[in-house]
């Protein structure tokens, strides 16, 4: 029976959890998860330990695999803690989101891990809601994108995926989309197997470097959708054409933005109990001419505007310094830190008006959460404010 979006949410994730899943040992090597990977189409591998550690081994992981048959799992997985059978999927979604992972081993109540669900799953589920058809493509995409000309190195986008936390780079020539590497693409085309045993059991080599320019390897007919497009169209292109990521293009064919299932998991979030982000505005004194119930919302509506990419901010705080200068003439330096589980984006300014110093703090913060990418980084915004005579 087809599920309104709400009902989705605080459904059990017992119906979405992927069962047939090998499990790996910390001691066993990663040739072994490049079999299953290769075998069943999936982008990621359950290990669990014997001290009852369970984590996963993702395709991006292996891009820092260089002899697959010597590496163990140990050295490569990332431990993740589980989910449970029923745990509501609107749980799963924020844990994964938190955590920025894209899959959870679930563990039933006596402690076996009976499969995996991760945000492909989940996006699967939402292919049959139909109130996503009045939700926007282009609403939940994630710009600006990074890509690459064709001719660029493998070993760029290789690295530019480690650095940055993603998975799939647009490819352009004279700025139109040309096709999508991804990290599995680059995982799968250089390691070369040199015998085949059983599911799982893979064994071979990736080749030190990553010879060759990315339209080598780069996936020719990738999935994309006009800015007019639904969530539900974008839900249902990925399922039925297997694709891990939809670009969204002009008519020119010039990237707009890209989803990916992380992106679309958005509007199940939407029914969280909306909580206020608390604002620290330090320095203000009681005879400062605006008050400091604005100065904090202004701070507040700036970061909720970019909560979508990063909801993971729990606080942000406002330090305000003063210097004396000429006379009585007070020069204001502002720092603004949105604080949160991956990390912090700062941002500064200074001059001698203390609300046009203000307002230029929200600009700078704005824009430095705008330009974070998929997995935000530390990111500092020095742009001086002109002095005003």
């Amino acid at each position: 029976m087809t599920k309104t979006l709400r009902e989705l949410a605080f459904s059990e994730i017992r119906d979405l959890i992927h069962r047939r899943v090998s499990v790996f040992r910390p001691g066993d090597p990663v040739s072994r998860v490049l079999g299953e990977l290769r075998e069943t189409g999936r982008r990621e591998a359950v290990a669990a330990a014997a001290d009852e550690r369970v984590g996963l081994v993702t395709v991006r992981d292996l891009l820092r695999v260089s002899q697959p048959a010597q590496t163990k799992v140990g050295d490569v997985w990332r431990v993740t803690g589980s989910a449970s059978p029923s745990d509501r999927v609107i749980d799963l979604a924020e844990t994964m989101i938190r955590n920025s992972v894209r899959a959870m081993p679930v563990i039933d109540d006596g402690g076996d891990v009976v499969g995996v669900a991760s945000q492909v799953d989940l996006t699967e589920a939402m292919c049959d809601v139909q109130e996503l058809a009045g939700i926007k493509a282009k609403g939940l995409m994630r710009r600006p994108v990074v890509s690459l000309d064709v001719d660029e190195k493998v070993a760029l986008a290789r690295r530019l995926m480690l650095e940055r936390g993603f998975s799939h780079i647009p490819i352009v020539e004279n700025g139109v989309l040309v096709g999508m590497v991804t990290a599995e693409g680059i995982v799968h085309a250089f390691v070369t197997p040199t015998a085949k045993t059983t599911t799982g059991d893979r064994v071979g080599e990736r080749v030190a470097r990553l010879p060759g320019p990315v339209r080598g390897i780069m996936d020719l007919h990738p999935f994309t959708v006009g800015p007019d497009a639904s969530a539900l169209d974008t839900a249902r292109g990925l399922r039925d054409r297997g694709k891990s990521a939809c670009i969204i293009t002009d008519p020119r064919r010039e990237v707009l933005g890209i989803l990916t299932p992380r992106e679309l998991m958005a509007p199940l979030l939407s029914f969280r109990p909306a909580e206020e982000l608390p604002v620290y505005i330090l320095g203000l004194s009681d005879e400062d001419f605006f008050e400091r119930a604005v100065a904090e919302g202004k701070v507040r509506r700036v970061v909720q505007r970019s909560m979508r990419m990063h909801p993971h901010i729990t606080e942000v705080s406002v330090r305000i310094k003063r210097q004396q200068k000429g006379g009585e003439r007070t020069r204001y330096q502002m720092t603004a830190r949105a604080m949160g589980a991956e990390g912090q984006f700062i941002a500064e300014e200074e001059g001698w008006d203390l609300l046009q110093v203000f307002d230029e703090l929200c600009d700078t913060l704005g824009k430095a959460l705008r330009r974070s990418k998929h997995v935000p980084e530390r990111t500092r915004s020095r742009r001086r404010s002109r002095f005003r005579r």
